[in-house]
């Protein structure tokens, strides 16, 4: 269970919906797809330093982007998945690498972008690659549902990745 503090409303909620059976480890693998993640929960270490009784810090908005993009992984799992059933596992690993090369370019060329800026256009990147595979067997494109989820959450050149 992770335990977040929102600082902001003074609440403590927890989140059970997350892969995996220890948070901190979680976090630490889900900050590797997501550097965003360590802006978003900052971590609160107890006093006796027992990495079990972890919790962490946000803000309702930025809780609600961690959220965001822990429900956007999955979706993005889920395509990777049936996209290896079609092509293969290989094929869909390369596709994620292809994704993050791009995003290492935007970070380049669009230096104001912030982490969790970039974090989205890496999402965006890899539906618009399983888009153009899917497509031959009938899948229905995933960036409008993408870029509606995330149409408050991150600039217009952003959710749409035109620069």
């Amino acid at each position: 269970m992770l335990d977040v503090y929102l600082t902001d409303v003074q609440k403590k909620v927890q989140l059970k919906d997350y892969p995996g059976e220890h948070p901190v480890k979680f976090i630490l693998n889900f900050k590797k797809i997501f550097p965003s993640i360590m802006e978003l929960l900052l971590p609160v270490l107890p006093n006796d330093e027992n990495l079990d009784e972890m919790t962490w810090e946000s803000t309702t908005a930025d809780f609600e982007l961690f959220k965001l993009l822990l429900s956007g992984w999955g979706v993005i799992e889920l395509r990777l998945n049936a996209l290896s059933q079609f092509k293969n596992k290989d094929y869909a690993d390369q596709l994620v690498k292809t994704a993050q090369q791009k995003r290492k370019e935007y970070a380049k060329a669009q230096q104001k972008l912030k982490t969790v800026e970039l974090d989205y256009l890496f999402m965006h990147e890899i539906h618009a690659l399983i888009d153009a595979e899917l497509v031959e067997i009938g899948e229905k494109f995933y960036l409008p549902i993408l870029r509606n989820l995330w149409k408050d959450k991150v600039s217009h050149p952003v959710l749409n990745a035109k620069f």
